[in-house]
Order: C-alpha cells, then sequence, then structure tokens
C-alpha cells in the first residue's frame, strides 16, 4: 500500500516537473538556440537653423551648445516622417526591406511572414525603428534593429539620408514659396514701371513735347515782356497826347498801332497756352503730371518689392533648417543579446505567474470540497 500510495506520488511529481520544464526547454532553445540574431545599429544628428552667428563661427560646441537654438519642432517631424508609410515605401525599393526581413528557418516566429498585407509590414517596419529626441542638445539618435549587421548598417544609414531629403525639402516646400511670391512682385512691379515709362515716352512724342511745365514757363515770361512793353508804350502814349494836341499826329498814331498790335499778341499767346487748338499746354502738364506720378508711384512699388525679396531672402537664409550628423552609424561588431535574456525571464515570468495563479484557484477548489 505504501509502495503504491509512493509510485502514485513520484508520478505526480514526475509529471509536475515535466510541466515545467518541457516549456523551460523549449523557450530556452528558442531564446538561446533557434532565435536568430539581432543587430544594433545606432547614429546621432541634429537639426538647426542657420544663423548669422553661426556662419560666422561653426563648430562642434555651436551645434552641441545654446549658441544656436534647437528646431524643437523641426526634429519631432523628423521623428514622425522616418516611422512614415512613404519611408517604407523608399526603403522598399531602396533596400529591399520586405525582403531583408524576412522569416527564415528554422526560427518562424521573427521577420516578416509569408502572404503578408501592407498594414503588417509597416507595423513591422516601425517596430525595427527607434527614434528619440533629447530635448536639452536637441540631438536625435536614431537606433535601427536587423538580424544580420550589414543589413542594420544600411537601414540606418538609409534613415540618414531621408533625413537630410527631409529636412532640404522642408526648406525648398516652405522658403522657396515665400521667395517664388516677392520675386514674382518683383517681376509685377517692374512690368508695371516699364508699362508707365512707356506711356509717358507714347505721350511725350505724340504731342512733341519733353517737359510742358518748361514750354508754359517760357510762355509766361514772353507774355511778361510783352506786357511790360506795352506798359512802357502806354506810358508814352500818354506824354505823346499831353505834347500833341491833335491825336492824328504820326508819332501817336505809330504808339497806337503797336499798342494794339501787342495786345493781340498777348491775347493770342494767352489762348494758345489753354486753347485745345492752340498748345494747350494746361492740358498736357496735367495729363503728364498724372503720367509721372504714376510712373513714380510704379518705381516706389518696385523698390519696396526689391527691398521685400532681399529681406525675405536673407530671413529665410537664417532660417533654413539644416542637418549635420553628430555620429555616423557603424556597422556593430557583436550581436544584442539583451532581447534574448529579456525575452526569456519575461516569458517564464509569465508561466510561473499563470502556474501560481491555477494552484491559487485549485487550493480554493480543493478548500470549498471540505
Amino acid at each position: 500500500m505504501n509502495k503504491m500510495i509512493l509510485t502514485k506520488f513520484n508520478k505526480k511529481k514526475v509529471t509536475r516537473f515535466s510541466f515545467v520544464m518541457i516549456p523551460f526547454l523549449i523557450i530556452f532553445s528558442y531564446f538561446y538556440v533557434i532565435g536568430r540574431s539581432r543587430y544594433e545599429v545606432k547614429s546621432y544628428i541634429v537639426i538647426r537653423k542657420a544663423s548669422e552667428k553661426m556662419q560666422r563661427d561653426f563648430n562642434i560646441s555651436s551645434l552641441l551648445g545654446s549658441g544656436n537654438s534647437s528646431s524643437k519642432e523641426d526634429s519631432l517631424f523628423m521623428r514622425t516622417y522616418l516611422k512614415s508609410p512613404e519611408v517604407l515605401e523608399i526603403a522598399e525599393r531602396n533596400i529591399n526591406f520586405s525582403k531583408k526581413y524576412e522569416r527564415k528557418f528554422p526560427d518562424l516566429l521573427s521577420g516578416i511572414a509569408p502572404n503578408h498585407s501592407k498594414s503588417e509590414i509597416y507595423q513591422f517596419f516601425k517596430k525595427q525603428i527607434n527614434v528619440s529626441f533629447e530635448e536639452s542638445s536637441g540631438i536625435l539618435e536614431i537606433r535601427t534593429n536587423s538580424y544580420d549587421a550589414k543589413t542594420g548598417y544600411d537601414f540606418n544609414k538609409f534613415l540618414i539620408n531621408q533625413s537630410e531629403i527631409f529636412a532640404n525639402e522642408l526648406n525648398q516646400n516652405i522658403f522657396k514659396r515665400q521667395l517664388d511670391f516677392v520675386n514674382n512682385q518683383v517681376t509685377i512691379q517692374a512690368n508695371k514701371v516699364e508699362a508707365a515709362s512707356r506711356d509717358l515716352l507714347e505721350f511725350q512724342r505724340k504731342n512733341s513735347v519733353i517737359n510742358p511745365r518748361s514750354d508754359s514757363n517760357s510762355s509766361s515770361k514772353f507774355i511778361a515782356a510783352l506786357e511790360s512793353e506795352l506798359v512802357k508804350l502806354k506810358v508814352e502814349l500818354a506824354g505823346l497826347k499831353r505834347k500833341f494836341v491833335s491825336e492824328e499826329e504820326p508819332e501817336i498814331i505809330e504808339i497806337s498801332n503797336q499798342i494794339l498790335e501787342i495786345s493781340e499778341q498777348i491775347n493770342e499767346e494767352r489762348s494758345e497756352l489753354v486753347s485745345p487748338n492752340g498748345k494747350n499746354l494746361n492740358l498736357k502738364i496735367l495729363t503728364i503730371s498724372d503720367l509721372e506720378n504714376k510712373l513714380k508711384f510704379a518705381l516706389d512699388l518696385y523698390k519696396a518689392a526689391i527691398t521685400t525679396a532681399e529681406t525675405t531672402r536673407v530671413d529665410s537664409l537664417q532660417k533654413q533648417r539644416f542637418m549635420a550628423v553628430i555620429s555616423s552609424p557603424q556597422i556593430p561588431d557583436e550581436e544584442a543579446n539583451a532581447w534574448r535574456h529579456k525575452g526569456f525571464f519575461s516569458v517564464i515570468g509569465s508561466i510561473f505567474l499563470l502556474f501560481g495563479v491555477f494552484n491559487f484557484f485549485k487550493t480554493l477548489s480543493n478548500g470549498k470540497r471540505y
């Protein structure tokens, strides 16, 4: 009887031991024998905005120090971009991502499964990239995981190249549009200046006049001279009338005729200034003043457009982003084993936890029977 009890106890003990050891051996075999090697590659980059100070004194300390404010938003944009579906599509073309990370015998748990969907590939792709941002220095750490050292290196280098392309495109998409806009305004204002100049020259050509104000001043001076001569003649006529009794005297008649001629000439000159059939200098002065004001206004706008364009150009140069590689990726000499230890002890811990919970509920169940 005792022998039967002992045999039953030993069988139960062996069963429990097998229940623990078999999973233990399977798990150990996978993580330390079957599981594919993992390699981790790191690189460090930084995104900065160009400035006048940096252009004068560019060194590594200025990149890492507070001399040039970091572009936190740009770095966060970069982190999001590197894990985007667009980058995955480029990786498929450039480094054949799905092929490099496909599952291989005997490890049938790691890698991209056959008949995979795009969504599954994308989720796997994001897990192979870890981009962390250090706010104090503005440095981005790019870590890539792979199943062989060369693939990890190529993948990391690919991401750095994409980062540089992203920074360049960021400059082009934002600042190129601004520069194109202000340059277009310069062209528009230059065309307006040309049109205003052409209108002014065409008016001068058609009316055979360069400066109607000068012509008007000349005519006014000529009229003033005639009026001055007229006054002299009138004074002389008054003297002659006092000297001679009769107004039929030849001297009086001659002076009177001169006065009449000069008066008529003065009236003609005055009429010429304003008459449409004459020089019409008043209207020409108004027209040419209007054309000159339009030309001056167009020139002012053109100068303002040039100033704005230059200011925008300088401002865009100062605000342009550039990417600097602080530490380039290196081909790892040895595999990363941390995942093996972490995975193994995590699974074992989970099994023991489940086993403990199972025994707890089993004990409670047996207690209720009694």
